[in-house]
């Protein structure tokens, strides 16, 4: 079985977008049927704590994003 991974090693105090992106798109993947994974690397890992996030809607976007996938069918690793 393939598995889509989306990688991101983006700053989450600079980038918000590309989380919301690998997010996003694992999310989709999973509600298709298709086994997904978001992998965080570097400045990445800081996002597992979401105060690194900025205090704007940019960085409310993906803490929702990442709310919305606490129950979703793929995997988040380090």
């Amino acid at each position: 079985m393939r598995k889509l991974v989306f990688f991101c090693s983006a700053d989450p105090r600079t980038d918000t977008g590309a989380f919301f992106r690998a997010y996003h798109f694992a999310n989709v993947a999973a509600s298709s049927g298709i086994e997904a994974e978001v992998r965080l690397a570097g400045p990445a890992v800081d996002l597992t704590d979401t105060d690194t996030l900025p205090a704007d809607e940019a960085g409310d976007l993906i803490r929702n994003k990442i709310r919305e996938s606490l129950d979703a069918p793929f995997e988040v690793s380090l």
